[in-house]
Order: structure tokens, then sequence, then C-alpha cells
């Protein structure tokens, strides 16, 4: 029960993050003021614009969906929701470093974050299994 309610926290605290960060990209204040020129063509994104819709759309909506599921619902499934979410996360980051060829103190931070998802999501679903047997 304490690992599902810290399953769900994170993936809250995940969400309000990605909304967080998503308002203040959307708002073009600091570093988001002007969209790096030398990134047109290398990622599939050409604004700030639409990297933080992107942004808002999956992490933001995503890890609400599965907190909210996971403080409402019962079962292993939340933690299925928690695995899916980090390799998605996960898998953003690191075909962020190949595409761009470069590593940003912000992508070191969401690959730890990312990481410690799928850790929750993995242990949550050894542990619902072994406990079902």
């Amino acid at each position: 029960m304490l690992l599902k309610n810290v399953s769900n926290s994170y993936n809250l605290l995940l969400s309000l993050a990605a909304f967080y960060t998503g308002i203040n990209i959307l708002t073009g204040t600091g570093v988001f003021s002007e969209f790096p020129q030398e990134w047109v063509g290398k990622i599939p994104f050409n604004s700030w614009e639409s990297i933080a819709i992107f942004g808002i759309l999956i992490f933001g909506f995503g890890n609400a969906i599965a907190a909210i599921y996971g403080f409402i619902k019962k079962g292993r499934k939340i933690f299925i929701m928690t695995l899916i979410m980090g390799v998605l996360f996960l898998s953003c980051m690191v075909l962020q470093i190949i595409l761009l060829d470069e590593v940003f103190l912000a992508t070191v931070q969401f690959i730890l974050a990312s990481s410690l998802q799928l850790f929750l999501g993995l242990v949550g679903l050894v542990k619902t299994r072994l406990i079902s047997n």
C-alpha cells in the first residue's frame, strides 16, 4: 500500500511539474524566449510552444491520469501505467540526446526522474506479482 501511494504521489508530482514547465515555456520567458535555430530540422519540433504542448499532453495529462487512477483503483495496473510513463519519459530523453548530440543539465535531471519512475513501476509489479503468488 505504501509503494502504491508513493508511486501515485510521484506520478502526480511529475504531472504538476510537466504542467508547470509547459506553462513556463508557453509564456516564452527566460531561456524559452528564443527557440535555438540549430535545433530546427534535428528534432520533430520547430518551436518552444510545440514542445510545451507535447509535454503537457503526454506527460502532464498522462501522469495525471496514472495518479488519479492509482488513487481511485486497487491492483497492479497502476504500476504498469507508471512503468509505461517512465519508459516514455526516458525514451524521449534518450532520443533528445541522440538527435541533438548534446546533453543538458535538465536532460540529466529528467533521466534521473524517469529512472525513479521506472524503478517504482518495476518494484511495484514485482512486489504485487510476488504477493499474488
